[in-house]
């Protein structure tokens, strides 16, 4: 019984190590916070992985007063092991199918200044966070709309 009481104890830390839900992730510009939506999550153990969307209908604008390029800031919570993200111009007079910009950040923090973004125009950015805890992995994904203005 002795023996069994050290496994159960790793156990039950290895599980509740796992359950610590997905890490999120929050994005300033600036020292301002930017306020975003959920728009799909992935969660998967070694069995099993499951998929939401959430299909927003709008992401929430957020104005910026400033000069290009601006830094975009990024914190997400324990466990996020990369960040990444795409820019789409919506101002664009023709709709290219793709983005504008697209850029990686390793670990669970970093900033990222767009060279393409340019006064005047708004933006779609799509940020996923990556995350690993022990037994689980995943990803989730947040958009927002961004305008700068000189």
């Amino acid at each position: 019984m002795r023996r069994r009481l050290p496994l159960g104890v790793l156990l039950v830390a290895v599980l509740l190590a796992s359950c610590d839900g997905r890490p999120g992730v929050a994005v300033s510009i600036g020292g301002e916070s930017v306020p975003m939506v959920l728009a799909s999550t992935t969660e998967g153990t070694a069995c099993s992985t499951s998929h939401g969307d959430a299909f927003p209908q709008l992401a929430p604008l957020t104005t910026v007063r400033a000069v290009t390029p601006v830094a975009l800031h990024f914190e997400a919570g324990q466990g996020a092991t990369k960040i990444r993200g795409w820019i789409y111009d919506l101002d664009a007079q023709s709709q290219p199918g793709g983005p504008i910009e697209d850029f990686t950040l390793l670990g669970r923090s970093g900033a990222f200044e767009p060279r393409s973004m340019v006064a005047s125009r708004t933006y779609s950015v799509t940020v996923n966070v990556v995350w690993s805890f022990v037994v689980t992995q995943g990803e989730e994904t947040h958009l927002f709309r961004l305008r700068i203005e000189p």
